[in-house]
């Protein structure tokens, strides 16, 4: 089942707001009132602001004031629901989906992961889908040892299996401590209501049980007061009161609250409001009526609802509404189906209605559409089709949303439609676009079904019906596959068949062009999930323009090269912890799997050149031979150059015939080439056992062979156990929110590996690990030694990568078990944000400090408010946290030097030589520039690193900020480097 991402009411516009299912109303502190908010839209994904640009199919980049102002904008909420989304409600069913449709949960940032995710609850629970196993709930035992009850531990089971929400301890514990502070409450007393309607308190476990603490039972009773008109004027009640006199004010306030004027325990509650002087307005009314109807002691299994429903929506379990036991998903749900009901009805009475006149609702407006579409793409170029389609149906291009669900339909048409459309453009499939490939298809398949007939599907088995006729009208096909020498596969028996489909000449180059192509295009198609097709979208491309061969290129390589790599790392991880978690594999398979997983991620990287050279020497496509060839080519440091021109393959030119010869060398390559692919995709240590590859196995052998193997559900749920415990482990972190703002401060996505880098990272720098375990990889002394020179970011970057790419090469060289391979990958994703982080001016640089490796974290900041300034922060052992902070006005240098550490003889004596060094420092590396020992100050027991923005640099005169030069603001650190 693929996910439609689909707006589920209504339309949006830029200035809309969005309110993600996670996202709680009682944390809403601005904007539309409840009611607005429950009757605008909802929305199960945005990807507004989250790398699209006004026009979704261009390419688009940020500078670093564009991407600034993005962070300056996040939702603060939106940021609490990503870490309770990762620490608490994802559950294994819902990441289990993710991966299946494509989408790298592990490297979306904030807003796409909560929507996604949002999205998947919601689809699992309208569909009523149950994916067993995937989870690491606990058991009904240890539910029940937890919460001391067997009715609250089944509840509980019942209520959180309700709202997709996983049972795992800190949950259940949470939610247990939530209902024991409401379980005892017997009653709500009047002062209790009085409370928490005067602080608009919401009927929450929380709110009640403060309440009525607060109270104690006690009533202070005040002056009374009773609503004049809508003005906000209240009258100070007297001494009694002339209720018949105050009966139509009373009743105008409840109507304007929507209740039932004859109800008279709505104007009892009314009354109480005037005689404990509480305004008698519509919102007070209703939140008293709420009060008063709360059923105390409350139900266990409302308790147990409220916590669930919290939880679901992103908060606290004690924040769970004992009136409203309903989460936001489920509501969005209910709602959806409402309305689609309604729309349905009304059209079935409308059409009812119009049948006579012979025009119907349903069938004009799409025919009118269809054909407008029609004529638009005939006349206009493969590139504009995109742009076309938004305009008829007038949905702009930054509807990026729209661009995905069409794609996604667009290919749907494909794997669904007659196999024909491979021979009817086998002539044409390398320059047509994805969408005049769909077109062919979906016209194909209007013409079958309007003349009555069955066709056989380009993606699945043959019809049970259409087999015999298929049998009968191909029933020499074995025949034919013999006269051209081929060997007698369902494969080639579905070339033959395509060709007889379009009445085209059964020859050698026919059927391999023909089955180059039906391979090609299957594979593309099988790869083009939901995920693929959003990351392609957020690269600025546009999926419908592409030609088949552009697609696969793309779907092998991430223009973003660290996604690349994670996406790569994290497969292969996969590989490993499934290789070893799986039973009876011996050390020579192990070893033997390893070799073939490595040798097609190799020809993956490389373009899939051994295949070319294979093809060049004439050799049999056998997995022996491929493997030489990669190794051919690493020991040359240089790939084989395919040119497909008439040498290639050893053929002797023929210039009337080179045209043919580049055609029959394509279709090879491209048939091979899908072949690997198709492998690639399907490499599990468990396939692998079943198909059994040698190196005589053939390329094709082992491709078909992996596709019919089935995976080991078994250890596709440790898997997804094992990833969903690392991530609620990183996000339950104290150190993850920390983490997370820093990503924030210097521009960087906050994206679980990413923020788990940067919780790597910020550790590093209290240890100095970093450059301990890259001082192996690459010489990092440049890294400080030319700290003041020009280029100096320049050549961080180029350090790093070249860190990151010996890191790469190791990955598939030598180690090859789980635990080593998480290792690099974290290392390699800390690299990757210390590269990004540089960017917006944050460095890490090694220093030596009396024979102690360490990391010195360097900022230089800069903005329109503020002098620009340089902060250096560095963990010693002897003297805490030593950090400095630097800025130029004018021609002196102010600033101050701090420490953790407490005032002590030792430490002052050390400061004070750090600081006349480093004045030192400063004179001699920078001219024109006066510094004072003065005008830089001592701080001890300072608890914040400086990077964190604890110093102000704002310039003391003047009206502009002063702006530093980066090479000086480096120099800066460089001198303090050198003091210390």
């Amino acid at each position: 089942m693929n996910i439609s991402f689909q707006t589920i009411t209504g339309h949006k516009t830029s200035q809309d707001s969005i309110l993600s299912g996670m996202e709680a109303e009682g944390r809403i502190v601005s904007g539309p009132s409840k009611k607005d908010q429950l009757e605008k839209p909802s929305y199960a994904m945005s990807l507004d602001g989250s790398g699209f640009t006004d026009n979704v199919y261009a390419e688009h980049s940020r500078n670093k004031d564009d991407v600034a102002a993005m962070a300056e904008g996040t939702d603060v909420n939106l940021q609490h629901n990503f870490m309770a989304l990762l620490s608490n409600t994802m559950s294994g069913e819902d990441y289990a989906k993710a991966l299946e449709d494509g989408f790298d949960i592990k490297n979306m940032n904030c807003e796409e992961t909560v929507s996604i995710v949002d999205k998947i609850k919601s689809v699992l629970l309208e569909a009523g889908v149950e994916i067993t196993g995937f989870n690491d709930d606990l058991s009904l035992d240890k539910l029940r040892k937890i919460t001391g009850s067997d009715s609250f531990a089944t509840a509980l089971q019942k209520s959180f299996k309700e709202n997709d929400i996983p049972l795992t301890t800190e949950n259940v514990k949470s939610a247990k401590a939530a209902v024991e502070q409401v379980e005892d409450i017997e009653s709500l007393e009047d002062g209790a209501v009085k409370f928490m309607v005067q602080n608009d308190m919401e009927p929450t476990i929380g709110n009640l049980y403060l309440a009525v603490h607060s109270t104690n039972g006690q009533n202070a009773s005040g002056r009374g007061y009773y609503a004049q008109e809508a003005g906000g004027y209240y009258a100070q009640k007297a001494d009694s009161y002339d209720w018949e006199q105050l009966l139509p004010q009373i009743e105008k306030v409840i109507d304007e609250a929507e209740l039932d004027i004859s109800d008279e325990t709505v104007k009892d509650n009314a009354k109480w409001m005037v005689e404990q002087g509480i305004p008698l307005t519509p919102d007070k009314l209703i939140n008293v009526n709420k009060l008063k109807s709360i059923e105390l002691p409350a139900r266990e299994e409302t308790l147990v609802g409220a916590t669930a429903a919290a939880i679901a929506d992103g908060k606290r379990a004690v924040d769970g509404n004992l009136i409203d036991t309903t989460s936001n998903m489920h509501k969005n749900i209910e709602a959806r189906l409402q309305l689609e009901e309604v729309r349905l009805q009304m059209t079935a009475k409308a059409n009812l209605q119009l049948i006579g006149s012979g025009f119907s609702i349903d069938t004009a407006p799409i025919e009118e559409l269809i054909e407008g579409l029609k004529n638009a793409l005939s006349t206009i170029s493969d590139e504009a089709a995109g742009d076309a389609v938004d305009e008829i149906t007038q949905i702009p291009t930054a509807g990026a949303e729209y661009a995905m669900r069409l794609t996604m339909t667009r290919v749907s048409f494909i794997a669904s439609g007659p196999v024909d459309v491979v021979g009817q453009m086998a002539d044409s499939l390398d320059r047509e676009s994805l969408y005049k490939i769909s077109d062919a298809s979906e016209k194909l398949t209007v013409k079958f079904k309007q003349a009555g007939e069955g066709y056989e599907k380009l993606m699945t088995a043959p019809r049970a019906d259409l087999g015999d006729s298929i049998r009968k009208a191909f029933r020499n096909v074995d025949e034919i596959l013999e006269d051209l020498n081929k060997e007698l596969t369902d494969e080639n028996r579905r070339a033959i068949r395509i060709l007889g489909y379009n009445r085209m000449e059964v020859n050698e180059e026919n059927f391999e062009k023909v089955r180059a192509w039906d391979v090609k295009l299957q594979s593309t198609v099988e790869r083009l999930k939901p995920g693929a097709v959003l990351d392609l979208i957020r690269q600025g491309k546009n999926p419908l323009a592409m030609t088949i061969e552009e697609l696969s290129e793309n779907l092998d390589h991430d223009s973003d090269n660290d996604k690349q790599q994670s996406k790569d790392q994290e497969k292969y991880s996969r590989f490993l912890f499934k290789l070893e978690h799986k039973g009876e594999i011996t050390q020579e398979e192990k070893t033997s799997f390893i070799g073939i997983y490595r040798l097609f991620h190799t020809l993956k990287e490389t373009d899939y050149q051994a295949i070319g050279s294979i093809l060049k020497t004439d050799q049999e496509m056998t997995i022996g031979n491929l493997l030489k060839a990669t190794r051919n080519q690493k020991a040359s440091r240089k790939g084989v150059d395919v040119k497909l021109d008439e040498t290639f393959g050893g053929v002797d030119a023929v210039p009337s015939e080179s045209a043919r010869i580049d055609e029959q060398i394509s279709a090879s390559f491209r048939y091979y080439r899908a072949k690997a692919e198709i492998v690639y995709e399907n490499l599990e240590p468990e396939k692998l056992v079943e198909a059994a590859p040698t190196e005589a196995t053939l390329l094709p052998q082992l491709a078909d062979d992996l596709q019919k193997a089935e995976k080991d559900q078994q250890l596709e749920r440790d898997y997804i156990q094992e990833q969903i415990k690392q991530i609620r482990q990183i996000a339950s972190l104290k150190a993850a929110e920390p983490a997370a703002e820093e990503l924030r401060s210097v521009d960087v996505a906050v994206t679980f590996n990413n923020l788990e880098a940067m919780i790597s990272e910020r550790r590093d720098r209290r240890e100095g690990n970093i450059w301990n375990r890259t001082k192996e990889i690459k010489e990092t002394a440049l890294l400080t030694e030319k700290l003041d020179e020009d280029d100096y970011e320049e050549n961080y970057l180029k350090i790093l990568g070249d860190i990151s790419d010996k890191l790469s090469e190791e990955l598939m060289t030598e180690n090859d078990n789980y635990i080593d391979i998480r290792a690099i990958s974290l290392l390699q994703k800390q690299i990757s944000v210390m590269g990004r982080s540089a960017e917006s001016g944050s460095f890490e640089v090694p220093v030596e400090i009396e024979g102690q490796q360490l990391s010195m974290h360097v900022t230089l900041k800069s903005d329109k408010n503020a002098n620009s300034r340089m902060d250096a922060s560095v963990q010693t052992y002897e003297y805490g946290l030593v950090t400095l902070s630097l800025y130029k006005d004018g021609d002196t240098l102010r600033g101050m030097l701090t420490t953790t550490n407490g005032s002590n003889q030792e430490e002052s004596e050390y400061l004070e030589n750090v600081r006349t060094r480093l004045c030192e420092k400063i004179s001699e590396r920078i001219e024109g520039i006066g510094i004072d020992r003065e005008n830089i100050a001592i701080l001890y027991h300072t608890q914040n690193s400086l990077s964190s923005g604890m110093v102000s640099a704002r310039a003391t005169d003047g009206p502009k900020p002063e702006k530093t030069e980066t090479k000086t603001l480096l120099t800066m650190a460089k001198a303090f480097i050198e003091a210390l």
